[in-house]
C-alpha cells in the first residue's frame, strides 16, 4: 500500500490530522504488523500517531488487524477468563500483578496474563512470575492446562503474538511508546467470556480506551489509571474504575489508603518475598488488591458488586 498517503494524513499534528477510515486504517496497521513498510515511515507514522492520538474508529480497526494474526486463542471451556495485559512494569512501588492474579484465583476466577519479558527500565511481570515459579507457557495448550490447573498463567507476547512483539519493540528504537501499546491491552486472546482488565497511565489514553470499549456492545473491561501502568490500583491514590458489560457502563471509585506496609524498594527478590508472605498467611492481602480482585470477579461473572 501506499505508507506515504496514510502518514500524510495522520502527520499533519494533533489539530490538522485527519483519522484513517476502517478499511485504510486495517490495511495500514496490518501493513505495519507485516513489516511492510520502511524504518523511516514507520517512525513517521509511531510519532505521528503518539501526537495525533487514535479515532474510535481507527482504534478498532487495528485490534481488529492485530486478532487476526494471533499465534493462538485459548480455550477455557466456556468459564470466564479475566485477561490482564502486562506492558509496563514497576519502577517505584512493588509490582503486585501476580498477587492480584492469584487473588483472583483464589476467588474462583481463570486469570491469562500477557506481556513483555524484560524491560531494562522496570521490574516486569514475566520476571515476577518466573521468580515466583508461577506458570509461564509458550503454547495454547499449555495455557489450557494451566488455567484448569492452577487457574491462571502468563503468557509472552513473543509467543502469543510474535508480529506485534516485533512492533512493540521499536519503543526502544524510536525512545516512546505509540499505538501499539494501546492496541495490545485490547487483546482478546481467549475463546469465550473474557474481561479485559485495562491499565492506563495518562487520561486521554483513558478517554479513548473507554470510547472503544462502549462502541462495542458485548465488550467485557475494567479500566482504570494503573500504578504505574500495570493492572493493579495505587494504594494510597483515588482511582475512578469503570466498568463495562452487559451494554452498561459503571463507574466505581477506590477511596486510597492512609498507609500500607509495602517494602521501599520494587527489585524482584524483594518482591517475591512479600507476595510469598501474603500468600503464604503471614501477611493479610492488601486491601487494595482485594477491592480490585472483588471488582473484577464480580465483572467476569456478570454479577453486581457494591460502589466502592
Amino acid at each position: 500500500m501506499n505508507f506515504n498517503a496514510i502518514i500524510k494524513e495522520v502527520g499533519r499534528g494533533a489539530r490538522g490530522a485527519r483519522g484513517l477510515d476502517a478499511t485504510t486504517a486495517r490495511e495500514a496497521f496490518a501493513a505495519l504488523l507485516d513489516g511492510g513498510v520502511s524504518d523511516v515511515q514507520l517512525g513517521a507514522w509511531w510519532l505521528a500517531m503518539r501526537i495525533k492520538g487514535e479515532t474510535p474508529e481507527e482504534l478498532a480497526a487495528f485490534v481488529e488487524a492485530t486478532q487476526a494474526h494471533l499465534a493462538f486463542r485459548v480455550d477455557a471451556g466456556g468459564a470466564p477468563v479475566a485477561v490482564l495485559p502486562c506492558y509496563n512494569g514497576a519502577r517505584q512501588l512493588p509490582n503486585l500483578a501476580p498477587l492480584l492474579a492469584w487473588a483472583l484465583a483464589q476467588r474462583g476466577t481463570r486469570v491469562l496474563l500477557h506481556g513483555v519479558r524484560q524491560d531494562p527500565t522496570r521490574v516486569t511481570t514475566f520476571e515476577l512470575f518466573q521468580a515466583l515459579g508461577f506458570p509461564i507457557v509458550q503454547i495454547g495448550l499449555e495455557a489450557e492446562q494451566a488455567l484448569t490447573s492452577n487457574d491462571f498463567a502468563f503468557a509472552p507476547i513473543d509467543v502469543l503474538h510474535p508480529k506485534l512483539a516485533a512492533l512493540l519493540a521499536n519503543r526502544w528504537r524510536v525512545g516512546v511508546r505509540s499505538t501499539p501499546h494501546t492496541v495490545v491491552k485490547l487483546l482478546q486472546p481467549v475463546t469465550g467470556p473474557q474481561t479485559r482488565v485495562v491499565a492506563l497511565t495518562h487520561g486521554d489514553y483513558i478517554e479513548r480506551m473507554a470510547a472503544h470499549l462502549a462502541s462495542h456492545s458485548g465488550a467485557r473491561a475494567v479500566v482504570f489509571r494503573g500504578c504505574e501502568g500495570e493492572p493493579v490500583l495505587h494504594p494510597k491514590r483515588t482511582v475512578p474504575v469503570q466498568i463495562f458489560r452487559n451494554g452498561e457502563s459503571l463507574m466505581h471509585e477506590w477511596p486510597g489508603v492512609a498507609a500500607h506496609d509495602l517494602p521501599e524498594t520494587c527489585d524482584v527478590a524483594t518482591t517475591v518475598a512479600y507476595i510469598e508472605s501474603v500468600i503464604s498467611g503471614q501477611r493479610a492481602l492488601p486491601a487494595w488488591i482485594d477491592w480490585l480482585a472483588r471488582e473484577v470477579h464480580a465483572a467476569a461473572h456478570e454479577q453486581t458488586s457494591p460502589a466502592g
